[in-house]
């Protein structure tokens, strides 16, 4: 379902809550595997099996005030959203959707990746990421990120992000070990960016619709263009319980 400064990176997704049900200490049973349709389940079978590691992203915004249809629509929509949270300062990049419908970012500072959507269910996006990290120490490799949510109760949303990384370098692959500590650092580095975007965007329209829809008006005419489904969604009364 999704951050300070767009897409970048070596996984993404919006996971959720109290956390899925993992079978048998296996981490990767929480993918819906049987829920995939084939080109998906060809990217998933790129990294699961097979992965470098698991690692459940430390976030800071793991419970945050948000309408549900908002954040799940800014999350969707990386592209837009980095529209709006750059008017809004708390992006500092754009993100650009390609045309097989993934999107594409870099920092211009030596971290750029590609997200393709997978699946998306209520509480669960699942994605693909490829990218790399050369701003400090060199990552480089792919991703599946499964992002569960929840409403546990009206406007408040809790959000877990799990990330199955494979490093594509066989020095980093052999090191993982005892490069451990520093790779999924840079991984929450990176998750935390790209997942603070639609979480702040999502709390500033719910919060405070008005400032959104002011920063909206401020926009060139061809951004704001962009945005008139997202216009009628926040003038929308919010979901029964918000």
């Amino acid at each position: 379902m999704l951050m300070r400064a767009t897409g970048i990176c070596i996984c993404l997704t919006l996971a959720l809550t109290a956390g899925p049900a993992i079978a048998a200490g296996r981490p990767d049973s929480m993918i819906p595997f049987d829920k995939l349709d084939a080109a998906a389940l060809a990217r998933v079978r790129q990294v699961v099996p097979g992965y470098t590691f698991y690692h459940k992203l430390c976030t800071p915004y793991g419970e945050f005030c948000a309408r549900s249809d908002v954040f799940e629509y800014l999350g969707d929509h990386l592209d837009l959203t980095s529209i709006l949270g750059q008017q809004l300062h708390v992006a500092k990049i754009r993100s650009e959707r390609l045309a097989d419908g993934s999107f594409y970012a870099d920092n211009h500072k030596g971290a750029k990746g590609i997200i393709w959507p997978l699946y998306a269910a209520p509480g669960e996006r699942l994605f693909f990421v490829q990218g790399s990290d050369r701003s400090g120490d060199a990552v480089e490799g792919k991703s599946v990120v499964f992002v569960h949510y929840q409403e546990p109760a009206p406007g408040l949303i809790r959000c877990e992000v799990h990330a199955f990384v494979k490093l594509t370098t066989f020095f980093r692959q052999f090191l993982a070990g005892l490069f451990l500590p520093l790779v999924t650092g840079t991984v929450n580095q990176r998750f935390g960016e790209v997942l603070s975007v639609p979480v702040l965007v999502a709390e500033e329209a719910t919060l405070d619709p008005d400032k959104v829809l002011a920063a909206m008006d401020s926009l060139p005419p061809e951004d704001a263009a962009k945005l008139k489904e997202f216009r009628a969604l926040l003038n929308r009364q919010p979901p029964q319980g918000q």
